[in-house]
């Protein structure tokens, strides 16, 4: 992770002197008074020579209130970046600036500063000359260098949008791009196209959130990725007010999937309006699939229905799959929906997360929907069933219970709210997740108990102490440990109540169960009560002398 300097007095003389401590300045160039009143031109040589600078993010910088002597100096301070070389990180947001003057001056800065890997600029008006100025900045900059190009513009015309892909053609090295350019043209969509098609091309991660794309836009994509070996993870969250893909573009998109040559592994298609037939066109080619591990199809806006995603489920079913993660958030799935999935998750034995948050699920349905954790291909580590109202009950956390009771895999089920004042729980329902947990009856209950369920929900302030306890414990992530913890906690926590267990053990094993008891200071207390119950074991003497001490005994009467 950077750790971010700010501009003050002793961190500008800290760049003055080419300190190697500051490597990453953040600017906010609008609400900083400090950055304001530098004069860049005479102090510009503390960024434009400095040779330990890797990371610069400036933001909301221009001429405020019209000031011509203040925008003077922020293009001093253009100047002075632009003689920088160590630079590798740049990122620009809300600069208030001409955006063409911004890249003219930074020209000499893309050109020959051959260390820049990242370059990105935020919520930007560009126009035609802009663009232009900009499509020139990257045809100078080093093809090898660039690895991660974001850029969001706002009142960009297809034209423009299109040259600035083209641009990107020469940067063979490009791994990730992220495009968001408030422009729903044609034209853009196929540079985007050819940019993917290009044999050259190495993108490993595209994302063109909030973009305005049609049934071309959609086709031509899928087209795209069927053919491209390179790019992993796509995302295209949709523009609830602008998207215009409709069950038909989904439809053709969806058949990259079902193409061996696609190498797509995340896919992230939330918000977006997929219709019925678009899901099962989905479910069709996941049937197939083998590469991908990530599929984010939360917030439909229900455009599919509940008779959608049993088509859905009973599509999907695929033994070969790679899917690890299945993001279904916010639909319309319902009961039948989840009776449907079932099957089609255990079919998925390498699936590690589910999400199915805020859908239309009843308490009976979730009661069926646990026997997922007691399959034995079940691998979950996380299950989310939160905001579903107040669905869960006494009945559905038993069921998860019980379920839980030979699951060795999940560690996270997130139920929502557990707190008996304001859900359908009640202390009946909590004690039998407690149970799983830790089962006292016995040693070897406890350690047959479920040492690995971590969260159970997002404040743990209203459950009862032995539950937190138990899932405390279980964070330790060694089950070993956890189900000592809990045996020594809970089984020998009364003194020398339960001691007669160990008093009886074999010999030969009494010594494993002493270490194991005195690891840690979490044993102590028991390993001194044993002493105290049986100090033959400690005291050579001892014997000994209770023998001897019961011989005087007994002289001492025969004399009377």
């Amino acid at each position: 992770s950077i750790e971010w300097s700010h501009l003050n007095e002793k961190t500008l003389l800290q760049l003055k002197r080419n300190d190697p401590n500051i490597t990453a300045l953040q600017e906010n160039f609008v609400n900083d008074a400090y950055a304001l009143d530098v004069d860049w031109e005479r102090e510009g040589d503390c960024i434009g020579k400095n040779t330990h600078l890797k990371s610069l993010r400036i933001e909301k910088w221009g001429r405020i209130g019209g000031e011509e002597q203040a925008g003077a100096n922020f293009e001093a301070f253009y100047r002075a970046v632009a003689c920088n070389r160590s630079i590798r990180h740049l990122s620009m947001g809300n600069c208030l600036i001409r955006i063409g003057d911004m890249f003219t001056i930074l020209s000499p800065f893309f050109e020959h500063n051959h260390n820049l890997r990242s370059f990105e600029v935020g919520r930007l008006c560009m126009d035609s000359r802009g663009t232009r100025l900009l499509v020139s900045a990257l045809s100078r900059c080093s093809n090898t260098s660039l690895r991660t190009i974001k850029f969001d513009f706002v009142g960009l015309d297809n034209e423009g949008a299109a040259n600035i892909v083209n641009a990107l053609a020469k940067h063979n090295n490009l791994r990730k791009l992220s495009l968001e350019l408030d422009n729903d043209g044609v034209e853009w969509c196929d540079a985007l196209a050819q940019l993917l098609l290009n044999p050259n091309s190495n993108l490993e991660e595209l994302d063109l959130t909030n973009n305005r794309f049609d049934n071309n836009g959609a086709t031509a994509l899928g087209n795209a990725f069927a053919k491209n070996n390179t790019l992993k993870k796509f995302s295209l969250v949709g523009d609830r007010s602008n998207t215009t893909i409709t069950s038909t573009g989904w439809v053709a998109f969806s058949r990259c999937l079902a193409n061996p040559n696609s190498s797509l592994e995340e896919l992230n298609l939330s918000e977006n309006d997929i219709g019925d037939d678009g899901a099962a066109a989905f479910a069709a080619a996941l049937a197939s699939n083998t590469k991908l591990k990530v599929l984010d199809l939360s917030s439909t806006r229900r455009s599919v229905s509940a008779a959608g995603w049993i088509t859905f489920f009973n599509l999907s079913r695929n033994p070969n799959s790679a899917l690890e993660k299945l993001v279904l958030t916010g639909n319309n799935i319902g009961d039948e929906g989840l009776a449907s999935m079932l099957p089609a998750l255990v079919s998925m034995s390498s699936l590690k997360y589910l999400y199915l948050d805020r859908n239309l699920f009843t308490a009976p349905g979730l009661v069926v929907f646990s026997n997922l954790l007691r399959h034995p291909s079940c691998i979950l580590e996380r299950f989310h069933l939160t905001n579903n109202g107040n669905i869960i009950t006494n009945e559905g956390v038993i069921a998860f219970a019980h379920a839980l009771a030979n699951n060795t895999s999940l560690k996270t089920l997130q139920l929502g709210n557990l707190n008996p004042r304001w859900g359908n729980i009640t202390a009946r329902g909590l004690a039998a997740l407690a149970n799983v947990l830790c089962n006292k009856s016995s040693i070897d209950s406890i350690y047959s108990s479920n040492h690995t369920l971590q969260t159970i929900c997002d404040s743990e302030s209203s459950l009862p102490a032995n539950l937190v306890s138990s899932l405390q414990l279980n964070r330790n992530n060694n089950k070993f440990e956890s189900a000592r913890w809990k045996i020594l906690e809970h089984y020998f926590s009364d003194g020398v109540k339960n001691l007669q267990e160990l008093l009886e053990m074999k010999l030969k094993v009494m010594p494993h169960a002493i270490a194991w008891i005195g690891r840690d200071g979490t044993g102590f207390p028991l390993l001194y009560n044993l002493v105290r119950s049986m100090p033959v074991l400690f005291d050579s003497n001892s014997e000994a002398k209770a023998n001897g001490a019961g011989a005087k005994r007994k002289r001492i009467c025969q004399k009377r």
